[in-house]
């Protein structure tokens, strides 16, 4: 069908390995080129808080693909104002939208259900901030001694067992193993709180998850999480690296059982409205006329999805 046809439009994921793939179809087929920036990859930077080895050919090799595959872009999607400013050398000469990914969102169901624990889901643990949440667990842990950690991730041996000895000593620390995606909705839907105070983060899709299921996030700011959690509407945001500063803010809604019931309406609300898989499919749509409409002289950020947002839960 392509070959019949023709490729109008290619659709790169990232600007790394298949950017690169795209900018071939690009010249080979005459295609429109939109790449997506899901991550922060200037300098590895991701790479590096994932725990991976990033000398110095690596970091040029991946700011060099990256710079490539955005050059030959026509439209560049990206998840937070951070990744604008990375590449705006590049970016400031293109067309780029910023809004969610898909999350679907319908498929989450409100609930009130609460299990008394606090959860974590993510990996890499580093750049998800397991260790800042240790800490600031253990802070609180004598307070509310009912309350559980649950810390879910694809971590393998033996780094797991190198966590595991980091919780050592702090009660009701749990790590469990991965589960499938469709059974993460019941460990949302019956968390007391979502926690995951992370070191980068391009959007934070988990944060959505637990807004769609009705549950009260705690979040750092970084990269594009301020675009997900509302500040002291749908949950708080808190600062990277700060120990103390989360345990205050899971203190106070641990504390407050209306207060986490009101935040989980108003990030239902928001997930139903803004961040819903049906606005992404309108958000996509946005993108795609910004892309074809060639007499556009729209430069930088030509769209911006997450300014629409609002708080305020139907009544």
């Amino acid at each position: 069908m392509a070959r019949k046809e023709g490729i109008d439009v290619v659709i790169s994921y990232d600007p790394l390995t298949l950017g690169f793939i795209g900018v071939l179809v690009k010249l080979f087929s005459g295609a429109k080129l939109v790449v997506e920036v899901n991550g922060h990859i200037r300098d590895a930077k991701d790479l590096s808080l994932a725990g991976g080895k990033v000398g110095f050919l690596r970091r040029k090799l991946f700011n060099l693909v990256g710079s490539l595959s955005l050059h030959m872009a026509d439209c560049v999607k990206i998840l937070n104002r951070r990744q604008y400013e990375e590449w705006q050398t590049i970016l400031s000469r293109k067309k780029v939208v910023m809004f969610h990914d898909y999350v679907p969102t319908s498929q989450f169901v409100l609930s009130e259900r609460d299990d008394c624990y606090l959860y974590c889901l993510g990996y890499p643990f580093y750049r998800k901030g397991v260790d800042i949440l240790l800490e600031a667990f253990a802070i609180i842990q004598q307070e509310f001694p009912d309350i559980r950690l649950v810390i879910m991730g694809h971590c393998r041996e033996p780094e797991l067992s190198r966590w595991k000895a980091r919780a050592r000593g702090i009660a009701n620390v749990e790590f469990h193993k991965p589960v499938p995606y469709d059974e993460v909705a019941d460990y949302l839907g019956t968390c007391t709180v979502l926690a995951v105070p992370s070191r980068s983060e391009g959007m934070g899709r988990v944060f959505i998850e637990a807004m769609a299921s009705g549950k009260p996030c705690v979040g750092t700011r970084v990269g594009g999480i301020p675009n997900v959690i509302a500040d002291g509407r749908s949950g708080f945001l808190v600062n990277p690296e700060d120990p103390q500063d989360l345990a205050d803010k899971l203190r106070i809604l641990l504390a407050d059982k209306s207060l986490r019931q009101r935040m989980g309406k108003v990030g239902r609300h928001i997930a139903e409205t803004t961040l819903s898989d049906r606005q992404y499919v309108l958000n996509f749509q946005k993108m795609m006329d910004i892309l074809l409409d060639d007499s556009s002289p729209c430069r930088g950020i030509c769209f911006n999805g997450f300014a629409q947002v609002d708080s305020r839960p139907d009544r």
